[in-house]
């Protein structure tokens, strides 16, 4: 059996999930993910933070531009601290940051029971939070089916284009539309070379997060997220719990990531490290793959090699925060509306986002 549709979206996490939200109620469309359910792989194993700085310039506009697409209720206020022992490594966080420096007394009075005597440099980004990730997921998903069909568990053999028109065969049906648009995270590049098209050179890195319970009369419930200025940790509070990684990244190729004994043991240090605290019980643990292009910013728009085929990959672990607006993009750019203005708000162009601006790799490379 074979049904037709005007856009069929490959790939059930946040960057599929946001630009067929965005596009449903204007076109015909189709989600359609291999696994059983939305956002198994990467998008569902996020810290789920809300931090405008964590990322380059482009990461930071797609966030600010989110911040107004997602519902009050889906964003908890929450500071991020940003700890230094030196100066240097304050400088990009207060250049593309809204808030301000403080000192160590006023670090021990927002995170009581801290011991940050190494670590008396801070910045505390105020417009940062926690984002309900179950929430958004489960927000978009109705939001696309109101208007058109989510089909999970849909393995493509085949992807061709033929008469003007993308075929996904799998071995039970066939789906059919006049515009592919690739949003298959860590696989957008095998997807792309099933499809006969030039992939773009996407890297996926492995991050592991551990979950701990603090130490004895720590309250963790009201602290701000804690990171380290130069990327090298982080932990935001989770309950009466804390979720932590040592921030790494290792090469992997596309995969159901999992957490190893070394990971593990890197983010416990990085903990301990980052509060001046060994008493952390660790209770479990989980990795995700994040996914960049060459110069590590998203990528959304039309591929210059193959006809009706559009991109929305790389988004490198900031899709919770950034997937919203780059969705807003990516459907302007697909239906031909007008440039969202959160966009323009925040200078953002799709020129920036377009695969155009990188160097392309042969379909046969690895």
């Amino acid at each position: 059996m074979q049904v037709r549709f005007e856009f069929l979206i490959l790939g059930g996490g946040l960057a599929g999930l946001a630009v067929a939200a965005a596009l449903a109620p204007h076109r015909r469309l189709c989600l359609v993910e291999r696994e059983a359910w939305l956002c198994r792989h990467a998008s569902g194993r996020a810290a789920a933070m809300f931090i405008p700085t964590y990322g380059g310039p482009v990461v930071s506009r797609l966030a600010r531009a989110s911040r107004g697409l997602l519902a009050p209720d889906l964003l908890e206020p929450r500071a991020a601290l940003h700890l230094a022992s030196e100066e240097t490594d304050l400088a990009a966080v207060q250049q593309w940051g809204r808030g301000r420096r403080i000192d160590a007394a006023e670090i021990a009075k927002l995170a009581p029971g801290l011991r940050a005597g190494a670590t008396a440099l801070g910045f505390l980004e105020t417009d940062a939070g926690l984002i309900d990730l179950a929430g958004l997921v489960d927000r978009l998903r109705r939001a696309v089916l109101r208007h058109g069909p989510i089909v999970t568990g849909f393995e493509a053999e085949t992807i061709e284009r033929r008469q003007g028109c993308w075929r996904l065969r799998s071995a039970e049906r066939t789906l059919a539309g006049a515009v592919l648009v690739n949003a298959a995270g860590p696989w957008a590049d095998e997807t792309a070379r099933l499809a006969g098209v030039q992939p773009l050179g996407l890297q996926s890195y492995r991050r592991t997060l551990i979950e701990a319970a603090p130490p004895p009369a720590v309250e963790v419930r009201t602290w701000p997220i804690l990171k380290q200025a130069n990327g090298q940790g982080y932990l935001r509070p989770a309950g009466d719990a804390v979720w932590a990684s040592a921030c790494e990244e290792t090469p992997s190729p596309p995969c159901d990531a999992q957490s190893d004994p070394l990971s593990v043991a890197l983010a416990c240090e990085s903990l301990n490290d980052l509060t001046g605290r060994t008493e952390w019980t660790p209770t479990a643990h989980w990795a995700g793959l994040r996914s960049f292009a060459a110069d590590r910013d998203p990528v959304a728009g039309w591929a210059t090699d193959a006809a009706d085929y559009f991109w929305i990959a790389g988004l490198g672990g900031s899709g919770v925060q950034c997937a919203p607006a780059l969705g807003q993009a990516a459907a302007a750019m697909l239906g031909g509306a007008p440039w969202p203005e959160a966009l323009v708000a925040e200078d953002l162009t799709a020129a920036l986002l377009s695969p155009q601006r990188l160097r392309r790799v042969p379909i046969g490379d690895q």
